[in-house]
């Protein structure tokens, strides 16, 4: 399992203690059918199939897909997870979990594909990525919080696991690590999710100016009234259950 920092990754966790940690978080594995990206050396690939998993891997790098050894209950897809068609890579079936790194220069991009494109068809995720990315993903309506937060609230629950160190990979990374849970849930009833991520992206855009600002031409003040959300606040002082009372007064 490469961790994300250069082109194709190139940091490798080979801490066995960390390894059986996220393992264990994700456990019980017998029987589950679970999406790996970026593989790697097959640190994290090879223990999941020992404990009876059923994994498909997705590795960029052409060698690295090659290297992996043939074992019953793995598939390998060697390609860009961003460009797969994800739904008709996972046979339009139901059940999938996810474990991944999420390399950092596209962990945005891989992130909202797999919340937006897996509905109904991944279950839960075991996501490792930057830590400061983690920390401003489960961190709602305080100065960490950013439009990436919300975002991520909308389709699922996301919980904060672990944080790992630099040297648990090989060559350590300059950035500490950490590995958030994903439990996927239905979208707000009678939310426009459309109308709410503009709400959002507006609002972030320009977190220093108030919302009022930010918004002008979006809600009204009556409007701003109706949700009860005062317009002189910042974005990043709102709940995730705010802006959704702020996408539904926009309708009124």
């Amino acid at each position: 399992m490469g961790v994300g920092g250069r082109p194709l990754g190139q940091h490798f966790l080979s801490d066995p203690h960390w390894i059986e940690e996220i393992l264990t978080s994700a456990a019980p594995l017998e029987g589950c059918r679970v999406l790996e990206i970026g593989p790697g050396r097959g640190a994290i690939t090879y223990p999941m199939l020992t404990a009876g998993a059923q994994v498909l891997a997705v590795e960029l790098d052409p060698k690295l897909a090659a290297a992996l050894k043939k074992r019953d209950g793995l598939r390998v897809h060697q390609g860009d997870f961003l460009e797969v068609d994800l739904p008709k890579l996972l046979g339009e079936q139901p059940g999938w979990r996810v474990i991944a790194n999420l390399p950092y220069y596209v962990t945005t991009p891989i992130l909202e594909k797999l919340l937006t494109q897996s509905a109904g068809l991944i279950d839960d995720m075991y996501l490792m990525m930057q830590h400061e990315v983690a920390e401003r993903i489960v961190s709602p309506a305080t100065r960490l919080s950013g439009s990436l937060t919300h975002f991520v609230r909308y389709y699922a629950l996301a919980d904060y696991l672990m944080k790992i160190p630099p040297d648990a990979f090989s060559p350590p990374p300059e950035v500490e690590s950490a590995v958030v849970r994903f439990r996927f849930g239905p979208a707000p009833e009678g939310s426009q999710p459309k109308r709410f991520f503009e709400i959002l992206r507006r609002a972030f855009a320009q977190r220093r100016k108030m919302m009022r600002s930010s918004l002008k031409g979006l809600l009204t003040p009556e409007q701003f009234a109706l949700a009860r959300v005062e317009p002189e606040r910042r974005p990043e002082t709102l709940t995730f259950e705010e802006f959704l009372a702020l996408e539904q007064a926009a309708r009124s």
